[in-house]
């Protein structure tokens, strides 16, 4: 989809909605641009190409009647990218057009170049699809030979596996007692958790419950009354939202307080990560594989009968092993995987795993997806910065560097020289002569900070970028990199896996940290990649709590409702719109659940001021083998001003090969009064599939816009109709040797004027291998079936195995009711169905989409 707009004013002008190709008129010239094709995208500049024909009259035809002639050219640009992840949108500005290429009219280049020229205008804007630029740059790097690999540590952590309602309280480091406040009361400063020491006693406060312990260690035991002490001093600590007590807990965890019991609580203050299984392990075969995996958990369990019976589990990205649950694990390389992981089927509960597996069509999308930023235009009059240290500024080197580091102020503080000091802060790089400040806008970045690495506790500053300027606009971006992830041995992982010291002083300032966050990765035709976390009560069994360093820190925390997708999270909205312009906070999907199970909830962020409550259920009937799935729900930020309410439903037999989907939409932005519907379908079976869908936008300053659109396609017959703005309507391709070329049932044919037109077998006229135009017109089809919410292409098999999985969401759900295989044997809980990452999950279609 690409959508023409103006800046030469604050107020958004139309949006034109036309599906291509776009026909324009100038100076009494008539001519057509055809969607856009994209060759490479380096920081923010993005560089593509787009076929264009212009009409030159009409001549007589083989039957003597009229025919329009054109000539036909290819037009290379260059743009500056702004992206919304929220709105799935990249807004092109400072578009050059460098160059054109008329083979049949080289003498009118010039002229038909200046054409389109004037139609764009100074200062014009484009917005073309996220989801269609992902899916181009994603097929352009299938044979990239050196994808970027950093060093990291892969120490295996604690891995604790628990059958029974349990918590993991993490702490940093050795536990730091500081005065509460209230006399007589001591805190653990140095932990999310609530950890108080009265008279050598510790205690924590939990779901609505007092626990506690001679040691931290545990054992652990219900307190039912206390002193009141104990309840001032949490009440001081929450309100200034030092701690998170989770408060409100999901039935399960609910059920384990009751007659006087409690769920299992951990205290590590090392590296640890709990796996939660909901009684003893229940296990499914993965099918043409000799794995099979855990069903009753929300993790990534699996067990290779093929390696007698070794367990293997996905933490953080990382893959570990050991003969049991009980360990001891080791680390296992990602390409020294067993072979049969890789084999794990699209349509498997567990292909989110595929993102995990180097070589994959899923892991390379996830490359690509992990260096897309976050982009962000900064008025450096209106972004401030105060950096608050724990005392003097003390400065720590940078291992391998000339630089230092501030170790005593929750903001990185970097010292480049004696007189140059550089900060992040909320994704917005600022510059000082002094590491008191002023702080002002940076307007570049020294390259030695870009070599800090990953040894070191401020490598995440390194995917926050600065651009360029322009006056008082200043053009910055992160990739997901900022949050956490890093890539290496051919695939994204979370953390560098490096232990650091925390500063602990009056204040706890943290170091990052690998795991206890429930960190995971997913991938699906829907929605492309994502990562989250599974912080609050993400399986209604344990609940690790907020990560607390970088990004997060503070009390303006710039996640989501829901431990998901920071892929599209945005904390520039946190600045406000005066500061900062083109974005927009975004938020991952609430609805999961593994097969046969259900989610229920609320929840509120402390944080955030956010509320919202949603249901989602999940249900197969093994003996036909059909698998429905529906899920609802409404969520409103006070920050953003938006509320956003979505339904959706999705049903499928894998042995008939029927199956369809629905959602629906709807965003109301109670600050600027902007409402945005959506509503879409997807049905497939043996004798062909279709799908459709509109949207609608209003608002008070105008910028409305609406479209509808839709395609059915004929199994039997091999027709494929389609037309609207959902589907692109354009079959047109920018070759890469300038010349201009149309895909039909009949494969590629070279476009020059109509009665000229030629069949291409094996290479187009400059040698232009037909393959990597397919490459073109698939990663289309995958980007306009991603647009209208079906997932991936009409002819999977056309390209590459495409995977199916959710990514996992969190916070404020309830999972509850694991399935049981039938006594007459199950070898798959579902097949066909595409479920979500961590044992399950589901996306009902159409209206849904990653945010």
């Amino acid at each position: 989809m690409l959508v023409a707009q103006s800046s030469t004013s604050d107020a958004a002008a139309n949006i034109d909605a036309r599906p291509f190709p776009r026909q324009f008129t100038q100076n009494g010239t008539t001519f057509s641009v055809h969607q856009p094709q994209y060759d490479s995208w380096n920081d923010n500049q993005l560089k593509g190409r787009f076929a264009m024909s212009v009409d030159t009259g009409t001549h007589s035809g083989a039957d003597g009647k009229p025919e329009q002639t054109a000539d036909y050219g290819v037009v290379t640009f260059q743009a500056r990218t702004q992206i919304d992840k929220d709105a799935r949108a990249v807004v092109l500005s400072d578009i050059q057009l460098t160059n054109a290429s008329f083979p049949t009219a080289t003498a009118k280049q010039a002229q038909y170049l200046e054409l389109v020229r004037a139609q764009l205008k100074q200062k014009s804007t484009l917005t073309v699809s996220l989801d269609q630029l992902e899916s181009a740059l994603a097929i352009a790097a299938v044979d990239a030979k050196t994808p970027a690999s950093l060093p990291v540590r892969n120490d295996p952590p604690d891995i604790l596996f628990s059958t029974q309602p349990a918590v993991l309280v993490l702490v940093d480091g050795n536990p730091a007692l500081k005065p509460s406040g209230v006399a007589g009361v001591q805190r653990v400063i140095n932990s999310r958790s609530l950890l108080l020491e009265q008279n050598g006693q510790y205690y924590t406060h939990l779901a609505g419950h007092w626990a506690k312990a001679a040691s931290l260690d545990g054992p652990w035991t219900l307190a039912p009354t206390v002193d009141a002490k104990l309840t001032q001093a949490m009440q001081q600590a929450v309100s200034s939202k030092q701690v998170d007590t989770l408060d409100k807990p999901p039935q399960a965890l609910a059920d384990a307080f009751a007659n006087g019991g409690m769920p299992a609580l951990y205290v590590r203050t090392h590296p640890a990560e709990l796996i939660t299984v909901q009684g003893d392990p229940q296990f499914a075969a993965i099918e043409g594989t000799r794995l099979s995996y855990v069903t009753n958990t929300g993790a990534d369990v699996f067990v290779d009968a093929g390696a007698d019976n070794a367990w293997y589990v996905l933490v953080s990205g990382r893959w570990f092993t050991a003969p049991g649950s009980k360990g001891p694990w080791r680390y296992v390389a990602p390409n020294q995987l067993p072979a049969d992981f890789a084999k794990i089927p699209p349509e498997s509960p567990k292909s989110g795993v595929l993102a995990s597996i180097p070589g994959t069509p899923e892991s390379k999308e996830a490359l690509i997806a992990n260096d897309i930023p976050q982009t962000a235009t900064v008025k450096k009059a209106q972004a401030k910065l105060t950096v608050a240290y724990d005392g003097a500024p003390q400065f720590a080197n940078v291992e391998g560097t000339s630089l230092q580091y501030a170790r005593n102020t929750a903001v990185p503080v970097i010292r480049v020289a004696n007189d140059s000091y550089y900060a992040v802060d909320k994704g917005i790089w600022f510059a000082a002569s002094s590491p008191t400040g002023p702080w002002t806008v940076a307007t570049s970045v020294p390259p030695a900070i870009y070599g800090i690495p990953t040894s070191s506790p401020l490598h995440y500053v390194t995917y926050v970028r600065v651009y360029g300027n322009d006056g008082d606009d200043v053009y910055v971006g992160y990739t997901p990199g900022y949050y956490g992830t890093v890539v290496t041995d051919n695939v994204v992982v979370y953390g560098t896996g490096y232990a650091c010291t925390p500063w602990v002083g009056a204040y706890w300032y943290g170091c990052p940290a690998t795991y206890g966050m429930g960190a995971y990765f997913g991938w699906n035709p829907w929605v492309g990649w994502s990562f989250g976390w599974g912080w609050g009560w993400y399986d209604g069994w344990y609940g690790p709590y907020s990560p607390w360093w970088g990004p997060w820190y503070g009390p303006a925390y710039p996640y989501g409702w829901w431990g998901g997708g920071a892929a599209a999270w945005n904390v520039y909205g946190h600045w406000g719109n005066a500061a900062v312009r083109g974005t927009a906070a975004a938020w991952a999907d609430p609805w999961t659940g593994n097969v046969g199970r259900g989610a229920r909830g609320g929840y509120y962020n402390e944080a955030t001021g956010g509320r919202g409550i949603g249901r989602a259920g999940v249900n197969t009937n093994v003996y036909t083998g059909t698998t429905s799935a529906g899920a609802q729900g409404i969520r409103y930020n006070p920050e953003t001003g938006r509320v956003v309410a979505g339904g959706g439903v999705a049903a499928v037999n894998p042995y008939t090969g029927q199956a369809a989907r629905a959602g629906e939409r709807t965003v109301v932005n109670t600050n600027t009064g902007r409402v945005t519907q959506a509503a879409g379908g997807a049905a497939i079976g043996p004798s062909g599939a279709g799908a459709a869908g509109a949207f609608n936008t209003q608002g008070p300053n105008g910028s409305d816009a609406r479209g509808a659109g839709g395609f059915h396609y004929n199994a039997d017959t091999g027709t494929l109709n389609r037309g609207g703005v959902v589907q692109v309507n354009d079959d047109v391709y920018a070759g890469r040797d300038g010349n201009v070329y149309k895909h039909d049932e009949n494969g590629w044919t070279q476009v020059d004027r109509p009665d000229r037109s030629q069949n291409l077998s094996g290479q187009t006229r400059q040698n232009v291998d037909p393959a990597s135009l397919d490459g073109d017109r698939f990663a289309r089809e995958r980007g306009d079936a991603r647009i209208r919410g079906d997932g991936g292409s009409l002819n999977p098999a056309a390209f590459e195995r495409q995977g199916g999985a959710m990514e996992r969401t969190g916070g404020g759900f309830e999972r509850g009711g694991g399935m049981q295989r039938p006594a007459g044997g199950m070898q798959r809980p579902v097949g066909g169905f595409r479920p979500g990452l961590g044992g399950g999950g589901f996306r009902g279609g159409g209206g849904f989409r990653r945010r």
